[in-house]
């Protein structure tokens, strides 16, 4: 049988990215090449994964930390994005960066200075909104099967210490 590799319906490009003394600027869009609407994930819950040399900035919905106890759990909020509409986003991230308990592992994250692969992934679905619950599945099951995800090409961004400047003695 023989199988052939489809391109993504998807598509997550980094447009700009910045590197300045203790903050990055990124710019990307996600462009939905397929021709029907997909939901993309759009909230402004930030999940940051990092490994030696890599730094990826993720905005599809993530699985709750072990022992995190949300108030009620909820759907993301979706919005529309129609067969080859792009949507334009950027993030603005201040070293050391403040993240949510619910879905990082940590509340703060401050890479050391260097230079890294970044990479933005999103989160869409190719249904308005997840079912509903099985019986006995976990609140957040319903949401993961339904989201699909997307990741873009790495850029290199560097982190800049910053300096601080006084007086001496």
């Amino acid at each position: 049988m023989t199988t052939t590799l489809q391109p993504p319906v998807m598509q997550v490009r980094i447009t700009e990215a910045r590197a300045q003394p203790g903050a990055w600027r990124i710019a990307y869009e996600a462009c939905n090449a397929s021709d029907q609407t997909l939901w993309l994930v759009d909230e402004p819950a930030l999940t940051l994964h990092q490994a030696p040399g890599r730094i990826e900035l993720s905005y599809a919905r993530a699985p709750l930390q072990g022992g995190a106890l949300p108030f009620g759990y909820f759907n993301p909020h979706r919005t529309p994005l129609a067969g080859g509409d792009c949507l334009r986003r950027h993030i603005d991230i201040s070293w050391p960066a403040r993240l949510s308990a619910l879905w990082n592992p940590v509340r703060e994250a401050a890479p050391t200075p260097g230079d890294y692969a970044v990479t933005v992934r999103v989160g869409y679905g190719e249904t308005p909104e997840p079912d509903a619950p099985r019986a006995g599945e976990d609140v957040q099951a319903p949401v993961l099967r339904w989201q699909r995800q997307a990741l873009s090409a790495p850029v290199t961004l560097t982190m800049i210490a910053r300096t601080v400047t006084g007086a001496t003695p």
